[in-house]
This record gives structure tokens, C-alpha cells and sequence, in this order.
């Protein structure tokens, strides 16, 4: 049975609201499939690719993978269930989805199992015409989950797979770090390894990797690909004697032709707690760019949480500048025209570096607390509040920034940089208590084009309505209370826009933005609209042209 029902026409909405602009601008056209029911337990995923297709992934606990091929008109062309040889489709329950691509104009799919409490990592390759099943291999196996971990200065020492594709090629690296306590006679030089692959899912290297004998763990942050030239890495170096503990963060490279990795330490981090990363490659420069956050930059007797944007030579690895994130340019425009009386204090979601060596930094207001109740479900929640936009020069400098009100709570804790992974499509199957489902409808897109960026959020509708302050937002809780809300932005101007319509009190549109795609090259952007008139509920698939 197709997941997806097809049906005729395709039709243009298009709404116009205002805020803080004193002229109103037409908003962006938007195409609409034909309906289908709303998306309940599982997970979703839209891919744009470079064919002109889209593939709209269904992972089902009892179907397995359904994929739907959309075409260029936006009608449903092909429909595959998609259920492994290798991996078990019955317990997507428990899946860990490391990983969804467009490579090649296909789908690659990386998942991940436990089989007798081994973690498996699989690779599924689709074909982006009909859908079909084309190449199904399983990567690599861990040793057992059943150990004792290592921990120092709240890093674990890593027991998983990673994965990243480069953003402006088809190459990819798969990263397996083996966690636990080191056995009398192991040694941690073979326990992590890196493999590169070429666009047709070929190795083209294969490499261990570690950093010395005196930090024999390692806590893997995050990895970028170059092309078939280079695989960048920033992890954690962690030494756990017991009079000796320390940690360290640590940058490190290989090229196709190097028999090792090139490593740099960063001096500063020592003993940083919970620190988070981004690596990022600018062409142009040959510059690397790495932001580090941390809860802990043991700079007093208290905790004091911080931001650190890091330039290195991306060919030597060498070490050149950092720059510690204060986001003054926020906090001005968040004090002059949204009533702060205090700094902003949002946390980075997402670095995005261009080829000159600027870049931008996204952030949102995050906090955590926990509710007392019988529920373990819903005992830790997160405040996901306010957007910052912060741009910095090549040189580590902010140059503007503004910000957004947007108030949300999430059920269970988010991290920083919890952004910039969604976008490499690390997902866990989606809860199993529909009414705390809402982890795909939370945080923002940041959508740029040559004249403006638009950013894309659900929100509570008392918010929305015409004439509200900012001191009367009220949180959303609940996919009841979602309307989607769109701001056309520039830095000296926000102007907002209803893409799908008006809400009204029974009314209104919001969208999984976990399922969303965005084609920067054609300026496309497509999510899972969700339409609700009282109590009916009906989803579509939109793309909006801006």
C-alpha cells in the first residue's frame, strides 16, 4: 500500500503579513501535493536532489522504509517498501539514523542497530528515480555496549558511528570510535578509524586513528570532508589516571596521500566541560573554522559557560587565531527593539562558513528544568526561546547581528549545536507517546538567498496574533498550539509573513521542520505541511520557491 495518496492539481498559496516592516512584501510562492494523513510514530525525511526529484522517506515500525518519488510537476512517480536482508525493519523502534544524503542523485541512508548489543552501522543506497533498493552493505560493527565507561570532565569516551558528507561533493567518511575502559594489554591506537568514500560509495582510504599513549580516549565532536583530498576531525583527548585526569580539545587531518593523522591541541581547552563542535572548511582561504562551545571554561571558581570560533591553516593544521563569541550586535538589537535589559545569551545551533573565511553563527535561548509528576516520559524539559543571527568577518570579528522572539519547550534536553547535526540528518525514531511527539516541529530553518534570509518557525498563535507584545508570548507546548511563522530578514530589516495562510482561532498550518530539505541552489525549500481545522488533521508535502 502506498503511504502516499496520490491525487490531481497542484494549486499556489500566497499570504502576507507584517512585522516591524513598514511595507509588506509578497510572500514566496508555495506548491502543494496532495494530501495525505498526518505523519504519527517514526521518523520523516524529505531529499532534494540534484535531478529534480524528491524522495520523501517514511521510516515505519511495522512497514520498514517507505519511499515516495515526487517529480518535477510534484506528482508521486514511484513507491518502494524498502526492508533489509542485513538490518531488521521490525525494530526501526530502537534504529539510530546516522545519516540521509543526495549523493549521485540517490538516497544514501546510513542506520544503525544493535545486534547482541553490538552496534551495526548499515548503508542503503536508493535510486532517486523509482526509489528502488540498490546497494544494501553494513560498514562496520563495535564491540559490546555491555562495558564500563570512561568519563572525564563530563566527556565520554565515544562508543558509536559518526557520519558526514562533504557539502559540495558526493564524498563522504564514516567514523567508528570503540568506547570502554581499555583492557591490560589493549592499547587505543586501533580502537577508532576513519573511512573515506568517493561519490560511488567506493573506499578510497581507510585509517586509524589516535592521538598519543597519554589520552588513550577520545570523545568524537564532529568531522568534515574535503573532497577526495582531506577528512577533518575535532574530538576530546581524554586521560583518565586517577591523579591525573584531564581533557583536551584536539583538531586533527589526513590527506589521500598521508599514512597518518596531522594533529593539533588546543592548549586553551584544557579541563573544558561538555564541550560541543563544528568543523568548517572555507575554500577560498584555505582556512579551517572551528566553533567549540563549552558549560565549563574553568576561567573562575564558578561555571562559566562559553563560545570560542577557532581559525587554523587547513593544509599545516596550524593554529592562527581564536576568537571568543560575545554577540554585542545581538544583544544591542535585542535591547533596542525587544525590550532586553540583560546581554542575549543564546547558544550556537549552527556555524555556517563561507568560501571568503566570514561566516554566520546561529544561536537560540536554551535552558533546561524538570517537572515533578509520575511521567519519565516528560520530568526534563528545554526552553527553546529567542534567534540570534551573528555575522562575523574572516577575521573572528562580529560585524551585525539581529534577533527573532520565538519561545517553544521541548520535551527532554537539547544540547548546543543541536542545529547544525539535524542538518547532517541524525535522527532517533520519533517518540512513542504521540502527544510528546513534537521534537521534528521544533527550533528554526535558516534559509539564505543572494537578497534575503528567511527563517522559518512554529510558534504559539496568542503570539502571532496582531497587536501582541513580547511580554505576553506564551510558550508552545503542544502541535495544537503550532502555526508556522516565516521573517524575510536582511540585518537592518524583519519582516514577517504567513506562508500558508492566515491562522485563525481553529485553524492553522505549522511543519516538520526534522523532515525538511532546502536546494540553496534554486532556493527551494521543502517540509511537511500539517493543515488543522478543529480536531482534522491533514499533511502535504509543500515546497516553497523564494
Amino acid at each position: 500500500m502506498k503511504y502516499i495518496r496520490t491525487g490531481m492539481g497542484l494549486f499556489f498559496l500566497l499570504f502576507t503579513s507584517q512585522a516591524f516592516a513598514q511595507v509588506p512584501t509578497t510572500a514566496p510562492s508555495v506548491q502543494l501535493s496532495p494530501a495525505f494523513p498526518e505523519p504519527g510514530e517514526g521518523f520523516d525525511k524529505l531529499v532534494m536532489l540534484p535531478g529534480g526529484n524528491t524522495c520523501y522517506l517514511h521510516f515505519d515500525k511495522k512497514q520498514g522504509i517507505v519511499a515516495n518519488i515526487y517529480n518535477e510537476q510534484r506528482a508521486v512517480t514511484a513507491t518502494e517498501v524498502i526492508k533489509g536482508k542485513l538490518w531488521d525493519a521490525s525494530n526501526l523502534n530502537d534504529t539510530e539514523i546516522d545519516g540521509i544524503f543526495a549523493v549521485n542523485n540517490q538516497v544514501v541512508i546510513f542506520l544503525q542497530q544493535l545486534v547482541k548489543y553490538k552496534p551495526n552501522l548499515y548503508r542503503l543506497v536508493l535510486d532517486g528515480t523509482n526509489g528502488k533498493l540498490v546497494l544494501e552493505d553494513k560498514l562496520g560493527e563495535l564491540p559490546t555496549v555491555l562495558h564500563r565507561d570512561v568519563m572525564v570532565q563530563d566527556h565520554f569516551a565515544s562508543h558509536d558511528f559518526h557520519v558526514s558528507k562533504d557539502p559540495n561533493s558526493g564524498y563522504y567518511a564514516v567514523a567508528s570510535f570503540a568506547g570502554g575502559e581499555l583492557q591490560r594489554k589493549e592499547t587505543g591506537a586501533e580502537r577508532a578509524q576513519i573511512l573515506h568514500f568517493s561519490p560511488d560509495h567506493q573506499l578510497i582510504k581507510q585509517s586509524y586513528y589516535s592521538v598519543s599513549e597519554n589520552y588513550p580516549y577520545l570523545a568524537y565532536m564532529d568531522m568534515a570532508v574535503q573532497g577526495a583530498d582531506k577528512v577533518y576531525l575535532a574530538t576530546v583527548a581524554l586521560n583518565n589516571r586517577r591523579k591525573d585526569t584531564s581533557a583536551v580539545v584536539v583538531i586533527s587531518a589526513i590527506g589521500k596521500d598521508d599514512n597518518h593523522f596531522t594533529h593539533t591541541i588546543l592548549p586553551y581547552t584544557a579541563n573544558f566541560t561538555d564541550v560541543h563542535a563544528s568543523v568548517q572548511y572555507a575554500s577560498a582561504v584555505n582556512g579551517l573554522q572551528v566553533l567549540l562551545t563549552t558549560t565549563n571554561n574553568q576561567s573562575a571558581k564558578a561555571a562559566v559557560p562559553a563560545s570560542y570560533l577557532n581559525y587554523l591553516d587547513a593544509g599545516t593544521l596550524a593554529f592562527k587565531t581564536n576568537q571568543l563569541l560575545t554577540n554585542e550586535k545581538i544583544s544591542a538589537f535585542a535591547q533596542q527593539k525587544m525590550k532586553y535589559t540583560a546581554a542575549y545569551a543564546g547558544q550556537p545551533q549552527e556555524l555556517i562558513t563561507y568560501a571568503d573565511g566570514s561566516s554566520t553563527v546561529l544561536l537560540e535561548s536554551m535552558s533546561q528544568f524538570a517537572t515533578s509528576g509520575s511521567n519519565s516520559w516528560n520530568k526534563m524539559h528545554t526552553n527553546m526561546n529567542d534567534i540570534g543571527v551573528s555575522r562575523i568577518d574572516a577575521g573572528g570579528h562580529e560585524q551585525a547581528g539581529y534577533a527573532l522572539v520565538k519561545m517553544q519547550v521541548a520535551n527532554g534536553t537539547y544540547e548546543p549545536l543541536y542545529f547544525h547535526r539535524k542538518k547532517k540528518g541524525q535522527w532517533f525514531f520519533r517518540n512513542r507517546i504521540q502527544v510528546l511527539n513534537t521534537t521534528p516541529y521544533l527550533s528554526y530553518e535558516y534559509l539564505p538567498t543572494p537578497k534575503a534570509t528567511y527563517i522559518i518557525f512554529n510558534d504559539y498563535l496568542a503570539y502571532l496574533d496582531q497587536g501582541g507584545t513580547y511580554q505576553d508570548k506564551k510558550p508552545m507546548r503542544y502541535l495544537t498550539e503550532a502555526n508556522t511563522v516565516c521573517y524575510k530578514c536582511t540585518d537592518a530589516n524583519q519582516e514577517r509573513l504567513f506562508l500558508f495562510g492566515t491562522p485563525e482561532t481553529f485553524k492553522g498550518y505549522y511543519c516538520m521542520l526534522g523532515a525538511s530539505d532546502y536546494d540553496e541552489k534554486k532556493y527551494t525549500y521543502a517540509t511537511i505541511m500539517i493543515t488543522r481545522k478543529g480536531e482534522d488533521k491533514k499533511a502535504c508535502i509543500a515546497w516553497v520557491k523564494f
